[in-house]
């Protein structure tokens, strides 16, 4: 954890403000899909040196200066399911990459209400098995919010299939238990500065139409065996919705550490190079992943 400085603290307000409001009020998600791209293209930035190169099915193979010929990160995006894209985190992603010395494959997966569970789960274990088949397994997996949820459920189908696991895994606030008490979890979080309850009923909708088998091991991973899965580091901010889904994997996860970050909203790390706390946090993943692997 850092200290945070003034840059933190305005980014912290811009969310509370400011984004908070646009994911309460912007009930279209093709128009929160635009927004949350142009977005990132303005406001995120790059490790010096980084290439990108866009891939056939839309994923994105990040590699940070000197990576060159390295392992792979299989990165998750996050975006309630329903927003987001390889794009939108390519500063995180590259941060976490660059810190760790390896390169990025930041999957695309299809976006819900147009595709519904178990669209995106499929997606993404396929995108992971087609790594292993082609013998480039990944040495690490990571994920945020719903990217944190399909990783996890990525690594609990490749354990269950008898595939190669990365050696080491990062979580950025993962939602790991869609059948929660939801008015309850949002009453609990004192410092949510991003996720308004409001658009987490929405995407809950969007998702998992009429919310059939929010119990079901393929929707909430806590639901499911989470044994045998490689150390892994979590991430989450103090106070936020999904802390307590970080604590509870924390807790029956067989290697887990977790690290609570106070006054930043949910997935903070995606201004990675713009402010310090994002940096950072990046920062710290990366070096987590390197002294695994």
């Amino acid at each position: 954890m850092t200290i945070l400085t003034r840059t933190d603290r305005i980014s912290t307000a811009w969310s509370r403000y400011f984004e908070k409001g646009m994911l309460r009020a912007i009930t279209s998600q093709r128009l929160m899909r635009a927004i949350f791209a142009l977005s990132a293209r303005l406001l995120h930035t790059l490790p010096q040196g980084c290439r990108v190169e866009e891939m056939a099915d839309g994923a994105l193979l990040v590699t940070p200066k000197g990576t060159e010929g390295a392992g792979l990160l299989f990165y998750v995006h996050g975006g309630g399911f329903t927003i987001g894209s390889p794009r939108t985190h390519l500063a995180a992603v590259a941060h976490i990459a660059a810190a760790a010395g390896l390169r990025a494959h930041a999957v695309r997966y299809p976006l819900a209400p147009e595709h519904p569970f178990p669209a995106a789960p499929d997606a993404v274990f396929a995108a992971y098995g087609k790594l292993v088949d082609a013998g480039d397994t990944p040495l690490a997996i990571g994920g945020d919010s719903a990217g944190g949820n399909l990783a996890l459920l990525c690594l609990q189908r490749a354990r269950d299939a008898g595939l190669p696991l990365p050696r080491v895994a990062v979580l950025l606030a993962p939602i790991a238990e869609m059948a929660a008490d939801m008015e309850a979890r949002f009453r609990a979080a004192t410092a949510e500065y991003l996720i308004p309850a409001a658009w987490a009923r929405r995407i809950l909708h969007a998702y998992v139409p009429g919310h059939q088998s929010l119990t079901d091991p393929a929707i909430s991973p806590l639901q499911g065996d989470l044994g045998g899965l490689p150390p892994t580091l979590i991430h989450a901010a103090k106070g936020e919705a999904l802390e307590l889904d970080a604590r509870r994997l924390a807790q029956v996860m067989d290697d887990a550490t977790l690290d609570v970050w106070p006054g930043l909203p949910h997935v903070w790390h995606l201004k990675a190079g713009r402010t310090p706390a994002a940096t950072a946090a990046c920062a710290e993943l990366g070096a987590f992943i390197k002294a695994h692997l």
